[in-house]
């Protein structure tokens, strides 16, 4: 880790690294979400505390020679080890590079590592992983020690992880408020919010593409009354996701992956509906002052006297970039990481499958026949 925070000047600018760790453990000092942070430094040892300044110092590349590392199972053991653990969030910042003195380790990195992170199955805990790559200066320890055990570099860039690890509701809270501007890799596992603020918006709406449609609806008994027999009924709904990731709040991700779910009965989330509401838009329109975005559903069946409708937005299961982020030989630096996918679907093993929702709201409909 040392060759990611070369001790710099004002003719040597920072590294990625050095960038976004620094914006993010001084976010995770200053934050009003934070309540009580501590920070350490996994060595060849049990995690060791140190004080804010001294991380800093770290960061910033005060660093008079390299550690040992500590084998990355060890290392996430060691971790969620520590007292309350499994009720706080923990930040794990690593190359994780996973070199064991047995070969033998190396068939078993899976299972290896789902050991080390019983308690996340054991207590319900959400794991969240951001990749980037950064520069890297000095000696750079790759996982095949062939053709040769060491290499040295001069700026050639190689990846670091960000884990975060905790119950669902404080990781999910930590990456949306603290994490500000994550790298675009992410991978989550057992995220879950509290169930979101979700409502209807059928009146006090000054904007005509937010008024209902189509059948007659109107609210009736904390749900909708509805008749689409003759015409489909479109209306608008505002939902509050502040709580989610900011790459899952963008209307593109929402849209691609939420699901609604009408038990004898149609319904569909219309495409191109889901946005973002401005602040003009909320400040304008008390009623949208609840919510962070919008989207338009429509009901073209309604078999049954009443029925719940559900809007749901199910866990993602490994992106893409896992694979591509993976090798089985790093002897030669590139910006992959050896068994990246073997470590992460240890990670995955310790869920249920399919992983369950992220939230789930719910409306009650009552057929106006």
């Amino acid at each position: 880790m040392k060759g990611f925070v070369p001790r710099g000047g004002a003719s040597q600018p920072a590294t990625e690294f050095q960038q976004r760790i620094g914006a993010l453990i001084t976010e995770t000092q200053v934050s009003g979400a934070i309540a009580d942070r501590k920070y350490y430094l996994c060595e060849n040892a049990a995690p060791r505390a140190v004080p804010f300044q001294q991380l800093r110092d770290v960061v910033q590349g005060e660093v008079n020679q390299a550690a040992l590392g500590t084998e990355l199972p060890q290392m996430l053991e060691g971790i969620l080890n520590m007292p309350q653990a499994t009720q706080q969030v923990s930040v794990v910042i690593s190359d994780f590079i996973y070199g064991p003195a047995r070969k033998s380790d190396f068939s078993q990195l899976p299972n290896l590592i789902r050991t080390s992170i019983a308690p996340v199955s054991q207590k319900q805990l959400a794991v969240a992983v951001f990749g980037e790559t950064s520069r890297f200066y000095g000696t750079y320890h790759p996982a095949v020690k062939t053709p040769v055990a060491k290499r040295t570099l001069n700026g050639e860039k190689v990846p670091y992880y960000v884990w975060v690890i905790g119950p669902p509701a404080l990781v999910a809270r930590y990456t949306a408020e603290v994490f500000k501007n994550a790298p675009a890799q992410q991978a989550f596992f057992g995220l879950k919010t509290s169930t979101p603020a979700f409502a209807p918006l059928l009146t006090k709406l000054t904007d005509a593409k937010l008024k209902p449609s189509g059948g007659t609806v109107y609210a009736e008994n904390n749900g909708l009354t509805l008749n689409p027999s003759d015409d489909p009924v479109d209306f608008s709904v505002g939902v509050n996701l502040g709580e989610l990731p900011a790459a899952w709040q963008k209307p593109a991700f929402l849209a691609q992956h939420m699901q609604v779910r009408l038990p004898n009965g149609q319904a569909a989330l219309l495409p191109n509906s889901v946005r973002l509401l401005t602040d003009d838009e909320q400040s304008g329109q008390p009623v949208l002052a609840p919510y962070t975005h919008v989207m338009r559903l429509r009901v073209s069946k309604l078999a049954a006297p009443t029925a719940t409708l559900s809007l749901a937005l199910p866990a993602p299961e490994t992106p893409d970039w896992v694979a591509a982020w993976s090798t089985a030989n790093d002897n030669t630096p590139a910006p992959r990481t050896f068994g990246l996918d073997q470590i992460l679907t240890g990670v995955r093993q310790s869920y249920p499958s399919p992983l369950p929702a992220v939230f789930t709201v719910q409306l009650p409909l009552k057929n106006d026949k």
